[in-house]
């Protein structure tokens, strides 16, 4: 059986139309297959990015809060995890003191509050006295410090309590859970104890 040649190019259009169509859907495959990729990967690339990013900022913020310690202490090294403990700001629960005629005042009598900030090297307090519903200044000191594993000593540059320049005043402490407990002997004396509550 033989093909004549408008039969022959009448198959051969149908087989072009038809191999075309095949072609067309392919491309569109291999397209869409193409963009689903990149987008994957374009997604891969954002997910790198991010954790990367997350990652240098963590390790800058923990150099910072490290090169912080260091230039505020001068020599970290030096600085005992006790006293590094105190940084922080601190509440006045309770206290008492020894006054110049050796007499017990209880604060709560005086109706007392303070507020203390201990940096790496410096601290800072202010007390207020509640009178008939009105808060009056009682004290306020401001300096450098020093502290061991079981004591603290201030050495007030400001104050308003007359203390002379170079004074010290050494109070033995420990922390409690978020309470500070300190005591301050004078002269082998007893003069002052303490109740600190951490609220930062």
């Amino acid at each position: 059986m033989g093909f004549s040649i408008s039969a022959i190019s009448a198959i051969s259009a149908i087989s072009a139309v038809s191999l075309m169509s095949v072609v067309r859907q392919n491309v569109k495959a291999f397209t869409l297959l193409a963009v689903l990729t990149s987008a994957s990967g374009f997604i891969g690339i954002q997910n790198a990015y991010a954790d990367t990013a997350s990652s240098v900022v963590m390790s800058a913020e923990t150099a910072s809060a490290e090169a912080s310690v260091d230039t505020a202490t001068g020599l970290a090294a030096q600085v005992s995890a006790q006293a590094l403990a105190l940084v922080g700001s601190w509440q006045l629960v309770s206290g008492r003191y020894l006054n110049e005629k050796h007499e017990w005042v209880d604060y709560q009598n005086l109706n007392l509050s303070a507020i203390k900030v201990i940096s790496a090297r410096h601290f800072s307090f202010s007390t207020m006295k509640n009178v008939d519903g009105v808060s009056q200044f009682w004290a306020a000191g401001s300096g450098t410090y020093q502290a061991t594993a079981t004591e603290y000593t201030e050495r007030p540059e400001l104050n308003s309590f007359g203390a002379a320049k170079g004074a010290e005043f050494v109070f033995s402490y420990a922390i409690k859970g978020k309470e500070l407990h300190t005591q301050r002997v004078e002269n082998g004396e007893l003069k002052e104890v303490e109740v600190w509550q951490r609220f930062d």
